[in-house]
């Protein structure tokens, strides 16, 4: 366990050194720069995180603002191997942190990058492991075998049940602070109290509605902050979830491939077979019954979301498969045990197949050596490009005098804008000039920098045109330089910087401000 431990806080420091961050990443680090109550995207948790260590250690590098999220999974890992052991002995929880850490949108993404999932994971499973003490305290659920006859870990705190499902309530909160996914940690259980008789007793005692409320009372930061602006976070996470109308079969099996490649498709398919075994046995095994209930709210809501047209994204169901992977660990125990060579095989196979996607992925960002081998593998673009930093943009403006005399930055998207903000620093305002700009829109007020003077960027795009396009919002408006970003001796990335004198129009938003 030390050396799953060890090997994956190693692997993603090493990642988050030799990788620039990402386009959700550079947006996060550049809008953290002003603290908030709450962030038009997501719960402010992680925006907190990056912009609360970036001021600390007076630096935005990729090491610095990941670092946070590094150890947030760290914490994880341990915490699924706690809650492994707890229902289904050592051998099994280890296996779950094992599997948990060869998973590639676990590992990689929610594993040490900056993004609102790594403290949503820890603080899902924190408050799992508190409800599981509570609610199996003195039940033995681990099954006699050679490996897992010692009991589980003790439980993970000690006090009267009221208090432990308040503090149950508080890692709930904190989860729920982190991404709106937070509040399935209280729907799955509350669907588990429903359907097992044995635990349907708690629903007449006070812990559970108590760990409710604690867990409502720290999401009033969110609220407060929506109230205060015309609830445009809900509105714009629930614009995404009402789909196109009709049913649309087509998106809903995109949206199952797209999870099974970010969990990765051999790991993918076990879990959906263990979950499908959970929800068959359903309350007579209330160890997995329990895990199924805390999982299937994001797999099935999110799932059928896109059944309405809408994709969405494939991690958006990822806070449910992982509490699926304490009851994939203990199958893989129990097959390993009993001396099963194609499940050995499988995990060898598995941790190597990771390893080798992690080198293929850092090697490819680093000096885009696939794009050259197999270049029809990239004909609609590089999506490795996102995660090279655009550092280069300040020393090119500071060469040619463009901030001296107080210019702010603008970009066209929002994507755009916070990687432009990365590269050109704290000390220079942006805006994002675009119908969506998501939570720069509530950074600066643009009315206030009506006359002044900017530095637009853009990356170029073949037959766009700039200049026709944005000139109206300014009194002159030119091409000033192109910036041109190189891997490893082959360009990468061009973008374009114009001096655009006199800001005179507002662009038009429907965000409500």
């Amino acid at each position: 366990m030390i050396a799953v431990l060890a090997a994956g806080a190693l692997l993603r420091f090493l990642l988050a050194e030799s990788t620039g961050l990402g386009v959700d990443e550079s947006y996060a680090v550049a809008v953290a720069r002003q603290w908030s109550l709450s962030y038009f995207d997501h719960p402010p948790l992680h925006f907190w995180l990056a912009g609360a260590l970036a001021k600390l250690a007076h630096s935005e590098s990729g090491e610095v603002v990941r670092f946070p999220f590094v150890v947030c999974f760290a914490a994880t890992t341990w915490l699924m191997y706690r809650l492994g052991a707890r229902f289904f002995g050592e051998h099994a929880g280890a296996l779950a942190a094992l599997l948990l850490n060869i998973s590639a949108v676990f590992s990689v993404t929610t594993g040490g990058w900056v993004l609102p999932d790594g403290p949503l994971m820890l603080f899902m499973l924190a408050s799992a492991a508190v409800i599981a003490d509570i609610l199996f305290e003195g039940v033995s659920t681990v099954a006699p075998s050679r490996t897992s006859a010692r009991p589980g870990p003790s439980r993970m705190l000690r006090g009267p049940d009221t208090f432990r499902w308040m503090v149950a309530g508080v890692f709930a909160g904190l989860a729920m602070l982190s991404k709106y996914h937070g509040v399935f940690v209280l729907a799955g259980t509350f669907l588990f109290l429903l359907t097992s008789a044995p635990h349907r007793k708690w629903l007449a005692r006070p812990g559970p509605y108590l760990g409710a409320l604690v867990a409502l009372a720290m999401f009033t930061p969110v609220l407060a902050w929506n109230r205060a602006h015309g609830w445009a976070s809900f509105a714009f996470q629930g614009s995404r979830a009402a789909g196109q109308g009709g049913l649309h079969f087509d998106s809903m099996l995109a949206s199952i491939a797209g999870q099974a490649a970010y969990v990765l498709p051999w790991i993918w398919v076990p879990l959906v077979v263990v979950l499908w075994g959970a929800l068959r046995t359903g309350p007579r095994d209330a160890a997995r019954w329990f895990l199924a209930c805390l999982g299937i709210g994001p797999i099935a809501a999110f799932t059928l979301v896109a059944l309405r047209g809408e994709a969405g994204l494939p991690h958006w169901q990822a806070p449910g498969y992982l509490m699926l992977f304490p009851i994939l660990g203990a199958a893989v125990a129990s097959r390993v045990e009993r001396g099963d060579a194609l499940t050995r095989r499988w995990l060898r196979w598995s941790a190597w197949s990771f390893i080798v996607l992690v080198v293929i992925l850092a090697t490819q960002t680093a000096n885009g050596w696939m794009e050259r081998v197999a270049p029809s593998l990239f004909a609609k673009g590089d999506p490795t490009t996102d995660l090279i930093s655009w550092r280069e943009l300040r020393p090119t403006l500071d060469a040619r005098r463009m901030l001296a005399h107080g210019e702010f930055l603008a970009a066209p998207s929002w994507i755009q804008a916070g990687q432009a903000a990365l590269g050109a620093g704290p000390d220079v305002p942006v805006l994002c000039l675009c119908v969506d700009p998501h939570h720069f829109y509530y950074m600066n007020d643009d009315r206030t920098f009506l006359g002044r003077d900017a530095v637009f960027v853009k990356k170029i795009k073949p037959n766009d045109d700039v200049v026709a396009t944005y000139a109206p919002y300014f009194e002159s408006f030119e091409v000033a330089d192109t910036l041109v970003i190189h891997r490893a001796g082959a360009e990468a990335v061009r973008v374009g910087i114009y001096r655009a004198h006199g800001f005179r129009k507002v662009f038009p938003t429907t965000q409500p401000r």
